[in-house]
Protein backbone atom coordinates (compact mmCIF):
# COMPACT_ATOMS: atom_id res chain seq x y z
CA UNK A 1 0.00 0.00 0.00
CA UNK A 2 1.10 3.48 -0.83
CA UNK A 3 -0.04 6.83 -0.78
CA UNK A 4 0.18 8.55 -4.37
CA UNK A 5 -0.62 12.19 -3.63
CA UNK A 6 -2.18 14.45 -0.98
CA UNK A 7 -3.99 17.70 -1.11
CA UNK A 8 -4.53 19.48 2.45
CA UNK A 9 -7.47 22.50 1.95
CA UNK A 10 -7.56 25.03 5.05
CA UNK A 11 -5.74 22.47 7.00
CA UNK A 12 -4.06 23.75 9.93
CA UNK A 13 -1.30 26.26 8.47
CA UNK A 14 -1.87 25.09 4.49
CA UNK A 15 -4.64 26.83 2.34
CA UNK A 16 -4.01 24.61 -0.86
CA UNK A 17 -1.51 22.53 -1.06
CA UNK A 18 -1.07 19.24 -3.61
CA UNK A 19 1.83 17.07 -2.48
CA UNK A 20 3.15 13.83 -4.92
CA UNK A 21 5.08 11.40 -2.96
CA UNK A 22 7.64 8.93 -3.57
CA UNK A 23 6.32 5.30 -3.24
CA UNK A 24 9.90 4.65 -0.76
CA UNK A 25 11.05 7.37 1.04
CA UNK A 26 9.66 10.95 1.59
CA UNK A 27 11.88 13.52 3.59
CA UNK A 28 9.86 16.29 5.06
CA UNK A 29 12.67 19.16 6.22
CA UNK A 30 11.87 22.19 7.84
CA UNK A 31 12.03 24.23 10.94
CA UNK A 32 9.52 23.46 14.40
CA UNK A 33 5.78 25.11 13.44
CA UNK A 34 6.53 25.54 9.69
CA UNK A 35 3.77 22.37 9.09
CA UNK A 36 6.51 19.31 8.67
CA UNK A 37 4.37 17.24 10.91
CA UNK A 38 0.64 18.70 9.63
CA UNK A 39 1.17 16.82 6.39
CA UNK A 40 1.41 13.34 8.26
CA UNK A 41 -1.60 14.85 10.48
CA UNK A 42 -3.65 14.99 7.35
CA UNK A 43 -1.83 11.43 6.27
CA UNK A 44 -3.45 10.02 9.85
CA UNK A 45 -6.93 11.48 8.76
CA UNK A 46 -6.49 9.95 5.52
CA UNK A 47 -5.76 6.56 6.74
CA UNK A 48 -7.36 6.54 9.89
CA UNK A 49 -10.23 8.78 10.10
CA UNK A 50 -8.86 11.42 12.73
CA UNK A 51 -5.62 13.19 13.44
CA UNK A 52 -2.73 10.59 15.15
CA UNK A 53 -2.14 13.72 17.56
CA UNK A 54 -5.60 12.78 19.49
CA UNK A 55 -6.44 16.93 18.08
CA UNK A 56 -9.96 17.66 17.51
CA UNK A 57 -10.97 18.31 13.77
CA UNK A 58 -12.12 22.07 14.50
CA UNK A 59 -8.24 22.68 15.55
CA UNK A 60 -7.42 21.18 12.33
CA UNK A 61 -9.28 24.14 10.58
CA UNK A 62 -6.87 27.20 9.20
CA UNK A 63 -7.05 29.67 11.22
CA UNK A 64 -9.68 32.64 9.55
CA UNK A 65 -12.04 29.03 7.32
CA UNK A 66 -14.64 27.16 8.69
CA UNK A 67 -13.94 23.89 7.23
CA UNK A 68 -10.77 22.08 5.53
CA UNK A 69 -10.35 19.04 2.66
CA UNK A 70 -8.07 16.45 2.57
CA UNK A 71 -8.31 14.35 -0.70
CA UNK A 72 -5.89 11.82 -0.85
CA UNK A 73 -5.25 8.80 -3.22
CA UNK A 74 -3.44 5.21 -2.36
CA UNK A 75 -2.97 2.39 -4.72
CA UNK A 76 -2.74 -1.03 -3.38
CA UNK A 77 -0.22 -3.78 -4.39
CA UNK A 78 -2.35 -5.08 -7.31
CA UNK A 79 -2.31 -1.05 -8.81
CA UNK A 80 -5.81 -0.37 -8.07
CA UNK A 81 -6.76 3.28 -6.92
CA UNK A 82 -8.67 4.50 -4.16
CA UNK A 83 -9.53 7.81 -4.01
CA UNK A 84 -10.68 9.22 -0.43
CA UNK A 85 -11.95 12.88 0.01
CA UNK A 86 -12.54 14.24 4.08
CA UNK A 87 -14.45 16.99 4.25
CA UNK A 88 -14.98 18.53 8.31
CA UNK A 89 -17.21 21.77 8.81
CA UNK A 90 -17.05 23.75 12.21
CA UNK A 91 -20.41 25.22 11.49
CA UNK A 92 -22.34 21.68 11.05
CA UNK A 93 -20.03 20.02 13.42
CA UNK A 94 -20.11 17.48 10.67
CA UNK A 95 -17.21 15.16 9.37
CA UNK A 96 -18.27 13.53 5.74
CA UNK A 97 -16.00 10.87 3.99
CA UNK A 98 -16.54 9.73 0.33
CA UNK A 99 -14.37 6.70 -1.07
CA UNK A 100 -14.66 6.63 -4.96
CA UNK A 101 -16.89 9.40 -5.29
CA UNK A 102 -19.51 7.44 -2.49
CA UNK A 103 -20.34 8.41 0.94
CA UNK A 104 -18.95 6.53 3.70
CA UNK A 105 -21.23 6.40 6.34
CA UNK A 106 -18.75 5.78 9.10
CA UNK A 107 -15.13 5.38 8.93
CA UNK A 108 -14.45 2.73 11.89
CA UNK A 109 -17.32 0.49 10.23
CA UNK A 110 -16.43 0.97 6.41
CA UNK A 111 -12.87 1.86 6.03
CA UNK A 112 -10.61 1.57 9.21
CA UNK A 113 -7.97 -1.03 8.76
CA UNK A 114 -8.06 -0.47 4.73
CA UNK A 115 -4.86 1.72 4.55
CA UNK A 116 -2.55 0.48 7.83
CA UNK A 117 -0.03 2.89 8.85
CA UNK A 118 1.92 3.32 11.65
CA UNK A 119 3.10 6.50 13.35
CA UNK A 120 6.08 7.12 15.76
CA UNK A 121 6.66 10.33 17.21
CA UNK A 122 7.83 11.74 20.56
CA UNK A 123 4.25 12.23 21.60
CA UNK A 124 4.21 8.01 21.51
CA UNK A 125 5.98 7.90 24.78
CA UNK A 126 2.47 8.05 26.29
CA UNK A 127 2.48 4.71 25.47
CA UNK A 128 5.10 3.50 27.84
CA UNK A 129 5.38 6.53 30.38
CA UNK A 130 1.55 7.20 30.40
CA UNK A 131 -1.71 5.58 31.96
CA UNK A 132 -3.54 2.10 31.52
CA UNK A 133 -6.00 3.22 29.12
CA UNK A 134 -2.47 4.87 26.77
CA UNK A 135 -1.43 0.98 26.44
CA UNK A 136 -5.24 -0.10 26.32
CA UNK A 137 -5.77 2.02 23.23
CA UNK A 138 -2.50 1.55 21.33
CA UNK A 139 -3.53 -2.63 21.41
CA UNK A 140 -6.92 -1.76 20.70
CA UNK A 141 -6.59 0.07 17.78
CA UNK A 142 -3.92 -2.22 16.38
CA UNK A 143 -6.02 -5.41 16.90
CA UNK A 144 -9.47 -3.68 15.39
CA UNK A 145 -7.02 -2.92 12.23
CA UNK A 146 -7.29 -6.80 11.71
CA UNK A 147 -10.06 -8.18 13.53
CA UNK A 148 -13.57 -6.56 12.35
CA UNK A 149 -15.03 -8.86 15.40
CA UNK A 150 -13.05 -7.37 17.51
CA UNK A 151 -13.57 -4.01 16.95
CA UNK A 152 -17.36 -4.45 17.05
CA UNK A 153 -16.93 -6.19 20.53
CA UNK A 154 -15.43 -3.06 21.72
CA UNK A 155 -18.43 -1.00 20.64
CA UNK A 156 -20.66 -3.19 22.10
CA UNK A 157 -18.52 -2.66 25.37
CA UNK A 158 -18.68 0.76 25.37
CA UNK A 159 -22.65 0.57 25.00
CA UNK A 160 -23.05 -1.84 27.66
CA UNK A 161 -20.92 0.17 29.97
CA UNK A 162 -23.01 3.27 29.08
CA UNK A 163 -26.19 1.39 30.04
CA UNK A 164 -24.84 0.00 33.34
CA UNK A 165 -23.27 3.00 34.68
CA UNK A 166 -26.40 5.31 33.66
CA UNK A 167 -28.36 2.50 35.49
CA UNK A 168 -26.01 2.35 38.89
CA UNK A 169 -25.89 6.72 38.84
CA UNK A 170 -30.27 6.79 38.21
CA UNK A 171 -30.29 4.23 41.42
CA UNK A 172 -27.78 5.65 43.75
CA UNK A 173 -27.65 9.39 42.94
CA UNK A 174 -31.87 10.34 41.36
CA UNK A 175 -33.68 7.45 43.46
CA UNK A 176 -35.52 6.46 39.42
CA UNK A 177 -35.35 2.57 40.23
CA UNK A 178 -36.99 0.51 43.02
CA UNK A 179 -34.09 -1.85 44.50
CA UNK A 180 -35.56 -5.05 43.37
CA UNK A 181 -36.16 -3.45 39.73
CA UNK A 182 -32.18 -1.79 39.68
CA UNK A 183 -31.16 -5.77 41.04
CA UNK A 184 -32.80 -7.59 37.79
CA UNK A 185 -31.30 -4.72 35.74
CA UNK A 186 -27.85 -5.12 36.84
CA UNK A 187 -28.04 -8.83 36.30
CA UNK A 188 -28.51 -8.58 33.02
CA UNK A 189 -26.04 -5.79 31.95
CA UNK A 190 -23.30 -8.12 34.10
CA UNK A 191 -24.44 -11.19 32.14
CA UNK A 192 -23.85 -9.07 28.99
CA UNK A 193 -20.80 -7.40 30.22
CA UNK A 194 -19.23 -10.83 31.07
CA UNK A 195 -20.13 -12.39 27.51
CA UNK A 196 -18.92 -9.49 25.65
CA UNK A 197 -15.94 -8.74 28.07
CA UNK A 198 -14.54 -12.67 28.13
CA UNK A 199 -14.37 -12.00 23.79
CA UNK A 200 -12.53 -9.04 24.33
CA UNK A 201 -9.89 -10.40 26.56
CA UNK A 202 -9.54 -13.85 24.92
CA UNK A 203 -8.47 -11.94 22.05
CA UNK A 204 -6.44 -9.87 23.51
CA UNK A 205 -4.63 -12.78 25.07
CA UNK A 206 -4.24 -14.45 21.57
CA UNK A 207 -2.83 -11.22 19.91
CA UNK A 208 -0.54 -10.78 22.43
CA UNK A 209 0.54 -14.55 22.37
CA UNK A 210 1.49 -14.19 18.19
CA UNK A 211 2.85 -10.38 18.70
CA UNK A 212 5.92 -11.53 20.95
CA UNK A 213 7.24 -13.08 18.37
CA UNK A 214 7.15 -9.89 16.24
CA UNK A 215 8.64 -8.00 19.65
CA UNK A 216 11.35 -10.68 19.92
CA UNK A 217 13.02 -9.89 16.81
CA UNK A 218 12.99 -5.89 17.28
CA UNK A 219 13.57 -5.85 20.74
CA UNK A 220 16.85 -8.60 19.87
CA UNK A 221 17.44 -5.85 17.48
CA UNK A 222 17.73 -2.78 19.18
CA UNK A 223 18.85 -3.62 22.32
CA UNK A 224 22.53 -4.15 23.11
CA UNK A 225 24.56 -6.00 25.93
CA UNK A 226 21.19 -9.07 25.92
CA UNK A 227 18.97 -6.91 27.29
CA UNK A 228 15.45 -8.30 26.21
CA UNK A 229 12.01 -7.24 26.34
CA UNK A 230 8.24 -8.43 27.35
CA UNK A 231 5.11 -7.69 27.37
CA UNK A 232 2.32 -9.35 29.68
CA UNK A 233 -1.54 -8.75 30.76
CA UNK A 234 -2.69 -8.16 34.12
CA UNK A 235 -6.58 -8.31 34.97
CA UNK A 236 -8.06 -8.10 37.79
CA UNK A 237 -10.22 -10.98 37.50
CA UNK A 238 -7.83 -13.44 37.12
CA UNK A 239 -4.17 -11.80 37.42
CA UNK A 240 -1.09 -11.81 35.47
CA UNK A 241 -0.76 -13.78 32.25
CA UNK A 242 2.67 -13.20 30.40
CA UNK A 243 4.81 -16.52 30.05
CA UNK A 244 3.16 -17.00 26.39
CA UNK A 245 2.29 -20.43 27.19
CA UNK A 246 -1.32 -19.82 28.71
CA UNK A 247 -4.00 -21.80 28.18
CA UNK A 248 -5.95 -19.41 26.06
CA UNK A 249 -9.87 -20.95 27.28
CA UNK A 250 -13.09 -18.56 26.56
CA UNK A 251 -14.62 -20.64 29.25
CA UNK A 252 -12.21 -20.45 31.61
CA UNK A 253 -12.25 -16.26 31.20
CA UNK A 254 -15.96 -16.14 31.02
CA UNK A 255 -16.29 -18.07 34.54
CA UNK A 256 -13.22 -15.65 35.81
CA UNK A 257 -14.63 -12.61 35.35
CA UNK A 258 -18.20 -13.39 36.52
CA UNK A 259 -16.91 -14.55 39.94
CA UNK A 260 -15.30 -11.30 39.79
CA UNK A 261 -18.27 -9.24 38.96
CA UNK A 262 -20.25 -10.73 41.10
CA UNK A 263 -17.80 -9.88 44.04
CA UNK A 264 -18.00 -6.07 43.00
CA UNK A 265 -21.66 -6.08 42.56
CA UNK A 266 -22.12 -4.38 46.32
CA UNK A 267 -19.09 -1.79 45.83
CA UNK A 268 -20.64 -0.85 42.31
CA UNK A 269 -23.69 0.04 43.37
CA UNK A 270 -22.37 1.80 46.32
CA UNK A 271 -19.72 4.20 44.41
CA UNK A 272 -22.55 4.07 41.17
CA UNK A 273 -19.82 3.00 38.40
CA UNK A 274 -18.77 -0.01 36.38
CA UNK A 275 -15.31 -1.69 38.68
CA UNK A 276 -14.73 -4.76 36.57
CA UNK A 277 -14.36 -5.28 32.63
CA UNK A 278 -11.27 -4.83 30.71
CA UNK A 279 -11.79 -1.19 30.02
CA UNK A 280 -10.10 -1.71 33.51
CA UNK A 281 -7.22 -4.19 32.47
CA UNK A 282 -3.79 -3.45 32.27
CA UNK A 283 0.00 -4.30 30.00
CA UNK A 284 2.61 -4.25 31.91
CA UNK A 285 5.77 -3.73 29.98
CA UNK A 286 8.95 -4.98 31.40
CA UNK A 287 12.56 -5.27 30.69
CA UNK A 288 15.73 -7.57 32.09
CA UNK A 289 19.09 -5.96 32.82
CA UNK A 290 21.07 -8.72 30.95
CA UNK A 291 20.04 -11.93 28.45
CA UNK A 292 19.70 -14.65 31.28
CA UNK A 293 16.28 -12.98 32.29
CA UNK A 294 17.00 -12.19 35.54
CA UNK A 295 16.30 -9.08 37.67
CA UNK A 296 13.45 -8.02 35.28
CA UNK A 297 11.99 -4.64 36.22
CA UNK A 298 9.13 -2.77 35.62
CA UNK A 299 9.53 -0.21 32.48
CA UNK A 300 7.44 2.42 33.80
CA UNK A 301 8.93 2.53 37.48
CA UNK A 302 12.82 1.59 36.21
CA UNK A 303 13.53 2.21 33.04
CA UNK A 304 15.82 5.14 31.89
CA UNK A 305 14.92 7.40 29.41
CA UNK A 306 16.83 6.07 26.94
CA UNK A 307 14.91 2.05 27.75
CA UNK A 308 11.76 3.93 27.23
CA UNK A 309 12.82 4.88 24.01
CA UNK A 310 14.03 1.96 22.29
CA UNK A 311 11.04 -0.32 23.83
CA UNK A 312 8.77 2.19 22.09
CA UNK A 313 10.84 1.96 18.75
CA UNK A 314 10.82 -1.65 19.01
CA UNK A 315 6.97 -2.06 19.69
CA UNK A 316 6.03 0.31 16.92
CA UNK A 317 8.31 -1.83 14.32
CA UNK A 318 7.06 -4.81 15.98
CA UNK A 319 3.37 -3.89 15.06
CA UNK A 320 4.68 -2.65 11.31
CA UNK A 321 5.59 -6.73 11.41
CA UNK A 322 2.43 -7.26 12.68
CA UNK A 323 0.49 -5.56 10.26
CA UNK A 324 2.18 -6.33 7.20
CA UNK A 325 1.86 -10.17 8.21
CA UNK A 326 -1.86 -10.13 8.50
CA UNK A 327 -2.85 -7.27 6.43
CA UNK A 328 -0.57 -9.02 3.49
CA UNK A 329 0.39 -5.10 2.55
CA UNK A 330 3.29 -2.79 3.67
CA UNK A 331 1.86 -0.71 5.68
CA UNK A 332 3.01 3.33 5.42
CA UNK A 333 5.05 4.39 7.69
CA UNK A 334 4.98 8.03 9.54
CA UNK A 335 7.54 8.69 11.15
CA UNK A 336 7.58 12.20 12.87
CA UNK A 337 11.16 13.80 14.08
CA UNK A 338 12.01 10.41 15.60
CA UNK A 339 15.31 10.75 14.79
CA UNK A 340 16.44 13.45 17.37
CA UNK A 341 14.97 11.77 20.06
CA UNK A 342 17.44 8.44 19.95
CA UNK A 343 20.57 8.43 20.05
CA UNK A 344 23.44 7.87 16.88
CA UNK A 345 24.06 4.10 17.30
CA UNK A 346 20.38 2.93 17.09
CA UNK A 347 19.46 5.89 14.54
CA UNK A 348 22.28 4.29 12.35
CA UNK A 349 20.86 1.06 13.15
CA UNK A 350 16.95 1.95 12.11
CA UNK A 351 18.13 3.37 8.81
CA UNK A 352 20.15 0.81 7.62
CA UNK A 353 17.04 -0.82 8.11
CA UNK A 354 14.72 1.21 6.46
CA UNK A 355 14.69 -0.47 3.11
CA UNK A 356 13.47 -3.25 4.89
CA UNK A 357 10.00 -1.16 5.72
CA UNK A 358 7.48 -0.12 2.71
CA UNK A 359 6.38 3.29 1.86
CA UNK A 360 8.48 5.80 4.59
CA UNK A 361 7.61 9.48 5.45
CA UNK A 362 10.29 11.15 7.60
CA UNK A 363 10.07 14.71 9.59
CA UNK A 364 13.30 16.42 11.02
CA UNK A 365 14.41 19.73 11.23
CA UNK A 366 18.30 18.29 10.55
CA UNK A 367 19.52 17.94 6.97
CA UNK A 368 22.83 16.07 7.59
CA UNK A 369 20.52 12.34 8.11
CA UNK A 370 19.96 12.49 4.04
CA UNK A 371 23.59 11.95 3.52
CA UNK A 372 23.00 8.80 5.89
CA UNK A 373 19.90 7.86 3.70
CA UNK A 374 21.54 8.00 0.38
CA UNK A 375 23.30 5.33 0.98
CA UNK A 376 20.49 3.46 1.23
CA UNK A 377 18.52 4.90 -1.71
CA UNK A 378 18.83 5.77 -4.94
CA UNK A 379 17.97 9.36 -6.20
CA UNK A 380 14.59 8.04 -7.85
CA UNK A 381 13.64 6.20 -4.68
CA UNK A 382 13.88 9.44 -2.53
CA UNK A 383 11.74 12.41 -2.34
CA UNK A 384 13.00 15.69 -0.56
CA UNK A 385 10.44 18.34 0.63
CA UNK A 386 11.82 21.51 2.26
CA UNK A 387 8.22 23.29 4.55
CA UNK A 388 8.04 27.00 5.09
CA UNK A 389 5.24 28.60 6.38
CA UNK A 390 2.61 25.75 5.09
CA UNK A 391 4.42 25.93 1.72
CA UNK A 392 6.43 23.43 0.04
CA UNK A 393 9.28 25.67 -1.18
CA UNK A 394 12.09 22.87 -2.68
Amino acid sequence: MVLKKIVLKNFRNYGDQEIIFNDKFNFILGNNGHGKTNILEGISFATFGKSFLGTSESDCIKFGENEFFIESEFENDLDNRDNLVLNYNQDLRSKSIHLNREKVSAFSSQLFGRFPFVFLSPKSLSITYGNPSDRRRFFDILISQTSRLYLDYLKDLAKILKQKNALLKNYSVYKKYSHSEMIDLLHSYNEKLTEISSHIIFKRLSFLKEFRTFCDKNFSFLFSGGQKGFISYFSDAFGEEGTGNEDLDLNYIKGKLDKFISEKFDEEVSRAISLAGPQRDEYLFKMSKNNSGEEIFALKNFASQGEHKTFLVALKLSEYDYLKERKSTNPILLLDDILSELDKNRVSKIISHLKDYGQIFLTTTDKSYTENLRGFYSDDEISFFEIENGTIVK
